[in-house]
């Protein structure tokens, strides 16, 4: 079994956002911190691929993560862990009443990175026989936060008025950028429902619990938060990173995805009480570390070879 990794982390949005109101402080720090981590769960450094700022543009990420692919044999482990920005982006911009959109990581220039991306690397696979984990500590909710900004910062980039009045007018599926579910299927659909954009530009909306995890899905994701909250980084590194490194440091760390998970949101829960006095009253009050993907894979080794394909 072998084990490979592309990390990626990006601070410096200027790319986008020329005046640099929308660069991060943790995102990079966050991927080298990863980056020292993973040969502790038995990725060899020869094996992973960092990629940061500049140096990350979807052209890049996308080639490092098919040679990861390419080289990867039944039984072997493949991750892909993305610290930065987020947004929403509708699957056919040309339709000004589409219903189906797609969560996008923002890369250090447009264009940005999709499931749709993620799903052409996995359909180079066999189904289920490589264990290809997505960790994305982003979010996707849009707004900016001035008060907060001298002591953290969340990962997503606010919504200009059109794609804001698109979403909250017409969105009722949204797809996460890392569980790579087919295009043309019916996967997630109708998945959210009262939509709504604050004056702030943040996204609310309610998640149908029973689409969390999605029988399709090629890849198993850990994100930073639930659709509607927001994901952020304090004391120099993001909080959803920042209980990833806790966690695995313990000692004799070995979990299955259920209890990692339950992990993580336990440690993020306790570093987000320190922002709440900075947070917006608008804001949501919490971040909740997510886990989707195939249930079936949700008992099974975190970041291990799978025990035996679907």
């Amino acid at each position: 079994m072998t084990k490979r990794a592309v990390v990626v982390g990006i601070n410096d949005y200027t790319g986008i956002d020329p005046f640099g109101d929308s660069d991060l402080h943790c995102c990079v720090p966050d991927a080298w911190s990863i980056t020292d981590l993973l040969p502790s769960l038995g990725f060899d450094p020869s094996d992973i691929v960092t990629l940061t700022d500049a140096a990350a543009t979807r052209d890049t990420v996308l080639l490092a993560l098919g040679d990861v692919i390419r080289a990867s044999q039944p039984g072997d482990v493949a991750c892909f862990y993305f610290s930065g920005h987020g947004t929403v982006e509708p699957a056919d911009p040309d339709d000004a009443t589409c219903e189906r959109f797609y969560e996008s990581m923002c890369m250090a220039t447009r264009p940005f990175l999709t499931d749709r991306d993620l799903v052409l690397i996995a359909n180079q696979l066999e189904p289920s026989v490589v264990n290809f984990t997505v960790i994305s500590d982003s979010c996707h909710s849009g707004g900016l936060s001035e008060e907060v900004d001298a002591f953290a910062k969340y990962k997503s980039l606010q919504m200009d008025s059109d794609l804001t009045e698109r979403v909250q007018t017409y969105m009722n599926t949204w797809i996460p950028a890392g569980i790579a579910v087919p295009d043309n299927s019916d996967a997630c659909r109708n998945n959210v429902s009262n939509v709504q954009v604050s004056e702030g530009g943040h996204l609310y909306c309610e998640e149908d619990p029973s689409q969390i995890f999605v029988p399709l899905a090629k890849m198993t994701l850990i994100s930073g938060c639930r659709f509607w909250e927001l994901s952020y980084e304090s004391d120099g590194h993001g909080l959803l990173t920042k209980s990833i490194l806790d966690t695995v440091n313990s000692s004799g760390f070995q979990m299955s995805y259920s209890d990692f998970m339950a992990s993580i949101q336990a440690g993020v829960a306790t570093d987000f009480e320190s922002l709440l006095p900075f947070i917006k009253p608008e804001y949501p009050k919490s971040q909740t570390p997510q886990l989707r993907g195939q249930a079936n894979r949700m008992d099974e080794s975190f970041l291990e070879a799978w025990l035996e394909s679907q």
